[in-house]
């Protein structure tokens, strides 16, 4: 069977994504691209006979330059050519698209030109003839709504159709003379070495000599911008007429949004709702998937195996699968609340508001929204810093985010402040939120030389108009990613879970003489100057590295003892699990009326014994040292699997000894501060 390879290429913010969205039905797939962090979303289908393999590029304004996406369309485009290029312009946006259009039909391969968002032109006043350009271009040009689905036929019965297009630029006859001269493949790369040095595009000796002497007149890089910039005007005054509709609905809510002293309380107000909306919601689910979790261990329990083959089979595989099942829940709620901000258009405002207030810093203000979301869940927090266009960007300020008290670390400041600091609790706990965040900005300030950074870091910022994004495309691209992040972390986390239980078990499957409780006393030599001398406030650090919320509970096992598992009979387990689903939908529709009020510190549901058993293991100082320690040692398995994947296991490492080493400092200077105060 014939393969028709297909890209789609485009400028940022036209509608790429909702177009093989639509196209896709249920073969989309998502991944990275090699080496990279930016989504690659690709499908496969039969049309006609022809098996279609069609691949999603970045979004890009150019085919030239250094930045991540420009360098992967470029590559994949020159090195592994496809048979039809699917061009997608915004109908709204005609002029700046087909400079696009033009560096395309220099390549000389087959294009398909997709005329999207049209209804949002339409709304503008604005009507394109697509027969028009398509007479101009000499390719097939098709009119789509990518969100609504209108048009995607169209598109997929054009692939067949696809001829290379017309050379339209008219470029000054030196320039010309020197690319006849140089005989490259396409005149795309020719003009592309007469003007520029391209990463990955290296200049013959002959084509850098020829352009020196097009310096001589005129910088050959400016003249082709300017011939391709003329062309894209003359085509767009020929295809496109307006209707002056006055100021438009986006530019209205842009005086409020983008306003100097209402923008920032705007965008807080924003932010704090998709905070509140992620985790309003998905506490219901993950309470379900906990009791499906204990319904899971009582049917082991009741199936009389060996004792260490049910502790294995409880604590060790359903612990650890609940464990990473528990992330599920919170990711694709941030993700579907991202991916809904990002398409509406709210997300780009971001980057005028902060900034300036991210400058010192030496950050863009984007970064702030993954920083944000890091005190709900660092794991989000570190996939979502992919809003930001640079690599480097986004390094540091994944380095920055696990230093950010996440929700998980709050139980255990709650139950230490309400045994130690009852009196000043809310400031104790205020005060290590703001520590954590202003170690984050100093760890992105102290690694700024030292990660890698894109060449080009001013690049085109626009903001694109407001629209209501398909909730189809948004609930699919949230759901593509959170099976992502559980594919590549479910290993790490249930590896750890399982060590930590085999630690727990040997040699004599008692928590006080196991292996476990060895490590445990071993630990309390470093963190002795903290002032932890008790071996299981140290030993409840270590399965605080694969989740921070189960440090509470094992404080509980090591001071008070294991709980019993309970067997459960199927019906039994059934049932629970039933009432566990109908809680769930009961409190996610609760969960619509507490969106509107203010969040509140939750409540120690710790057994009573374990506030005085705690209290007796250690002083004030000792304690607001263990907090500020637990706020800064090294991050989760599942974040340190997140940092993996997306940079690589040398910062993941990094990471990990760089917390640990601030951690100790910060809290052995906590511990002589509470000393000598």
């Amino acid at each position: 069977m014939k393969v028709l390879r297909v890209a789609t290429v485009g400028n940022p913010n036209v509608g790429k994504s909702s177009l093989i969205n639509a196209i896709a039905g249920s073969n989309l797939q998502v991944g990275n691209w090699p080496g990279t962090t930016v989504d690659r979303l690709s499908i496969s289908f039969e049309l006609a006979g022809v098996h279609v393999d069609w691949v999603d590029l970045p979004g890009t304004y150019s085919l030239a330059g250094a930045a991540s996406e420009e360098s992967i369309t470029r590559r994949e485009l020159l090195e592994s050519p496809p048979d039809v290029i699917v061009n997608v312009v915004d109908a709204g946006n005609l002029e700046r698209n087909l400079g696009l259009t033009l560096e395309l039909s220099e390549l000389g391969l087959p294009m398909v030109v997709v005329l999207n968002l049209v209804d949002e032109a339409r709304a503008h006043g604005i009507e394109v003839d697509p027969r028009k350009l398509s007479d101009c271009m000499g390719v097939e040009v098709v009119a789509t709504v990518a969100s609504t689905g209108e048009g995607c036929d169209q598109v997929k019965q054009s692939l067949t159709r696809a001829t290379p297009a017309r050379l339209l630029v008219e470029y000054p006859d030196n320039l010309r003379a020197a690319l006849a001269e140089l005989g490259e493949s396409s005149p795309w790369r020719g003009l592309t070495m007469l003007s520029e040095e391209v990463p990955g595009l290296p200049a013959s000796e002959r084509a850098r000599q020829l352009r020196a002497q097009l310096e001589l007149a005129q910088d050959p890089f400016l003249s082709i911008a300017e011939a391709r910039l003329k062309m894209a005007r003359h085509l767009t005054s020929d295809v496109e007429s307006r209707v002056d509709q006055g100021v438009s609905r986006s530019e209205k809510i842009d005086r409020l949004l983008l306003h100097p002293w209402l923008g920032l309380p705007c965008f807080l107000l924003g932010m704090l709702g998709v905070f509140r909306f992620t985790y309003l919601f998905s506490a219901p689910w993950i309470e379900f998937l906990d009791v499906l979790k204990g319904v899971l261990g009582g049917w082991v329990a009741s199936l009389n195996f060996p004792p260490l083959l049910q502790s294995f089979l409880v604590s060790g595989v359903i612990g650890g699968a609940g464990t990473v099942a528990a992330f599920s829940p919170v990711l694709f709620l941030l993700y579907l609340a991202m991916a809904f901000l990002e398409a509406s258009g709210l997300l780009a405002r971001t980057t005028f508001l902060f900034d300036q207030v991210m400058k010192w810093v030496g950050l863009p203000g984007r970064s702030l929204i993954p920083l944000l979301l890091g005190f709900g869940c660092n794991v989000p927090a570190v996939y979502s810093t992919r809003i930001l266009p640079n690599l480097g960007d986004r390094l540091r300020v994944s380095l920055a985010i696990p230093f950010t008290a996440c929700s998980a670390r709050l139980t255990v400041f709650v139950l230490f402040t309400a045994v130690f600091f009852p009196k000043n609790a809310p400031y104790v706990v205020l005060g290590l939120y703001l520590l954590g965040l202003l170690l984050g900005l100093g760890t992105a300030i102290l690694t700024r030389r030292y990660v890698p950074q894109d060449s080009d870091r001013t690049g085109i910022m626009e903001l694109p108009p407001y629209r209501f994004p398909s909730w189809k495309a948004t609930v699919r691209q949230a759901w593509l990613r959170t099976r992502s992040f559980l594919k590549d972390a479910a290993g790490p986390i249930l590896g750890a879970v399982l060590l930590v239980w085999f630690l727990h078990q040997v040699p004599s499957g008692k928590p006080e003489n196991s292996l476990y409780a060895g490590v445990s006393r071993a630990l309390t030599v470093p963190l002795g100057p903290l002032g932890i001398h008790d071996w299981r406030l140290a030993g409840a650090l270590m399965p605080g590295f694969i989740a921070k919320e189960v440090v509470v509970g094992t404080l509980g096992v090591s001071f008070l003892g294991e709980d019993v598992i309970q067997p459960c009979g199927l019906v039994d387990g059934a049932q629970q699990i039933a009432v566990g689903l109908g809680m769930a939908l009961k409190n996610t529709l609760l969960a619509v009326p507490q969106m509107l009020g203010a969040p509140e510190l939750p409540g120690d549901e710790s057994p009573s014994g374990l506030s005085a058993a705690i209290a007796r293991a250690c002083d004030s100082a000792g304690a607001l040292a263990y907090m500020v320690f637990l706020l800064l040692y090294t991050p989760c398995v599942a974040t340190v699997a997140a940092l993996r994947s997306e940079f690589g296991n040398r910062w993941a490492l990094f990471s990990v000894f760089w917390q640990m080493g601030v951690a100790w400092l910060a809290g052995w200077l906590t511990f002589l501060a509470m000393n000598h105060a």
